[in-house]
Parts: structure tokens; sequence; C-alpha cells
């Protein structure tokens, strides 16, 4: 394949919060051979073992070992996402082996990659809030919002715009939380009536069974995790302690600019992993922290942007290195 330029350990492992049924994670950054920059074949990430069967999940002992190439790595740094963010700040001693001047000097100029695109930490621990459904409120939401929809189409027929159900949405919207008809601007600026469910919309202009569809993919979305949470058989833990990492990490980065590993509140993020604090508890404080992201990010002093000329030069040179050392 090629040159890696940093090799690390990820996950749990460079957290802090790793248990004996942690499986092994690891990432990394590749320069792609000069030959597959000049076809145009380079790929974003690769597996370096090979894949598992379709749905079969890790389990204690496993590893998961990817590869970002370095222009997929630093557009993931430009769009602010948590795993670009973690590997950037990831210690020595998560290394596997040292990494190349490159990726010291990537990591020398982290300060001309981070910036209030971090805001993609914010959106991250809301999906995963959403995703296993704290309380299972907005499964709820979802399935019975699903069940109104196929009501309507078997009433109205398929085809019919989602507008005819106006009644049944209104006193459906109206008894649960995570569900509202709001009023949106159309193409042609005037105000068009939208169902939304769990964040999704649907403008009234829409089939019925557009929505539906929509609706019913978003209950499959959820899966046995969340449905399990809605019926009050169990809480997913680790879902939930992703949401409070992720939280807690957008803060410090919001505020220094930096993230420190291990995690300083790993022990706190462990605790909650392993189920030894109150659900109500733990719940009502990722509400509480993902507004304090959103306050944090609002009052940070980092710029609006990365440097995107210093990234444009990085991959440039680094490319044109790579294919001058095969000619």
């Amino acid at each position: 394949m090629t040159d890696l330029l940093v090799d690390m350990c990820f996950g749990s492992h460079l957290y802090g919060t790793a248990t004996p049924l942690s499986d092994l994670d690891y990432k990394a950054v590749y320069l792609p051979e000069g030959r597959d920059i000049l076809l145009g074949r380079v790929r974003d990430s690769v597996m370096l073992l090979p894949p598992k069967p379709h749905g079969e999940k890790n389990g204690p002992g496993d590893v998961d070992h990817e590869a970002y190439s370095l222009q997929r790595y630093l557009e993931l740094v430009a769009e602010g996402q948590p795993v670009a963010f973690d590997m950037l700040f990831a210690p020595e001693a998560a290394m596997k082996r040292p990494p190349a001047p490159l990726w010291r000097e990537i990591q020398a100029n982290s300060h001309r990659l981070v910036s209030r695109q971090a805001k993609s930490f914010l959106r991250y621990g809301r999906q995963q809030a959403t995703k296993f459904s704290l309380r299972g409120a907005r499964v709820v939401a979802a399935q019975r919002g699903l069940a109104v929809l196929e009501a309507a189409e078997a009433k109205y027929g398929a085809l019919a715009k989602l507008g005819e159900a106006r009644g049944e949405l209104a006193a459906y919207v109206g008894d649960v939380q995570d569900a509202t008809l709001l009023e949106l601007a159309s193409a042609n600026g005037l105000p068009l009536t939208h169902l939304e469910i769990c964040g999704k919309r649907v403008p009234f202009t829409a089939s019925i069974r557009t929505a539906r569809e929509i609706v019913q993919r978003l209950v499959a979305d959820y899966g046995h995790r969340a449905l399990q949470a809605a019926r009050n058989d169990g809480v997913d833990w680790k879902g939930m302690s992703h949401a409070v990492r992720i939280g807690r990490e957008a803060l410090e980065l919001f505020d220094t600019g930096r993230i420190v590993f291990p995690l300083a509140y790993a022990p706190e993020i462990l605790a909650i992993k392993q189920g030894e604090r109150p659900y109500d508890a733990v719940a009502t404080a990722i509400e509480t922290l993902l507004a304090d992201v959103e306050a944090a990010a609002a009052r940070s002093s980092l710029p609006d942007e990365p440097d995107a000329a210093f990234i444009e030069d990085l991959v440039v040179r680094s490319h044109r290195a790579k294919v001058l050392e095969g000619v």
C-alpha cells in the first residue's frame, strides 16, 4: 500500500476507558503511492486487516485497524470530525511506532487546523443521544408517527399529499415531545407546513407514502439497543458514555484548542460505560452537556474555519514528493 505517517492505538485504549471486554482499535494515516496519485485511484481509507463478515461486531481481543489517506484525513480535520481530532492530539504513548516527520508537522500546526468547525462534536453527541434514544421517548415518537402515517396511507392512498392527513398529524404531534408541525419557506418564498419527527422533516406537499418510508427508515435506524431502551428492558450505557465523552471533549477543545489524552474525565466515562451511574442522572447530564457545548462554541476564540491554504499545500507538497520519488 504505502507509507504510514502515523499508526496509533485508538478508542477506549486511547481515552483511558478500556475494560477487559474492550476490543482493540487502531487508526493510521497513509501517504499513497505515486502511481495511485497520478491515476486518481487513491482510496479514502483502507482496512489493514481482513474485514469481518457483514454485520459481525468486534468482541474482546478483536482488532479494528483503519488507515485514512492523508488527503481524506485532512478533509476530516477541516470538517471538524471527532475521529480526526482524537488522532491529531493522540500522545506519543499511543503510537505503535515513531510517527513520520510529516505527522509531527501536522501536530505542530494543530492551531491552524482546529476551528469552530469542531461543532461536528455537537452533532455527533446529538446523534449518539438520538440513536440510543434517551428515555426511549424518541423511539416511541417515531413508532407512533409511523403508525399514524400507515393509517393515513390506508385511508387516503399512498399518492395522496401528506397535507391530506393534517388532522391526524396535528393530534399526533400534540401528544408527543419529539414531533411537531412547523412552517418553513418554500422555494417560492411562501410558507409550507412540514412534519418533523426526531429531526426528520417532510413537507406537506410530499406523498404520504414518501413520509411513511422516511419515518419507517428512521424507526429501523434506531436499532435493537434503542428499541430495548424504549421497552425499558435495558439501557445502552456504552452509547450514553460516548455521548458524554464527546461532549466533554468538545468543551475542552473549544476552551483550550486541544484535547489531552488519556482523558482526565475517563473515570467518569468509565463509570457510565459500566452502568455504575443512575440512568436519570446521566440522561439529564447529557442534555445539559450538549447545551453547554453549544454555548462554548459560541464564545470560543477559535477561528471560524481551518487554514485551507495550509492544508492544500501540505497535500500538494506531499503528493508531489511521492510522485517524484517514483520517477
